[in-house]
């Protein structure tokens, strides 16, 4: 079942699911808690250690994704503070303009990060950048993010 559930197929169809729900606005609650729970299952099938650095945080995002799609899911840069990794995935909101059901979707992202020592902000959103990618930020939890800016915030 752990095989199954690892494959880049279903997280990619998991994806279609949850950004449907995503972009309806009464399905808030439900997006939020399916994302939560998905985030779960992964953190309890694949049993991560927690990260004390942003490189080991960033690899550890990495490695919670499929490993036949990891080739979708970059790290592109690591400096003292901040792991900035990609999303090349196609994503079901490209290029709707609908960042904030980007914000719900990434839910996912976020608790992964979270259960993990990290924290994670989209800061360009395939869903209203133009762009056939996503640029996240990881750093670890309790750090200043004040001078990052979320995409869902911004507008990219």
């Amino acid at each position: 079942m752990k095989k199954l559930l690892e494959k880049q197929i279903v997280f990619s169809a998991s994806l279609k699911v949850l950004a449907f729900l995503a972009q309806r606005k009464g399905f808030d609650k439900l997006t939020g808690w399916a994302t939560a729970q998905a985030a779960k299952l992964n953190l309890l099938l694949n049993r991560p250690t927690s990260g004390s650095s942003v490189e080991e945080l960033a690899h550890t995002w990495q490695e919670l994704m499929p490993p036949d799609g990891r080739k979708y899911f970059p790290i592109k840069e690591i400096d003292e503070q901040t792991a900035y990794t990609e999303i090349h995935l196609h994503c079901p909101l490209r290029g709707t303009g609908n960042v904030e059901a980007c914000y719900k979707l990434m839910n996912y992202d976020r608790t992964l990060m979270a259960n993990t020592g990290g924290e994670l902000i989209v800061l360009e959103s395939q869903s209203n950048s133009g762009k056939k990618y996503c640029k996240l930020a990881i750093r670890v939890k309790g750090a200043d993010t004040d001078d990052l800016t979320p995409a869902h915030l911004s507008g990219t």
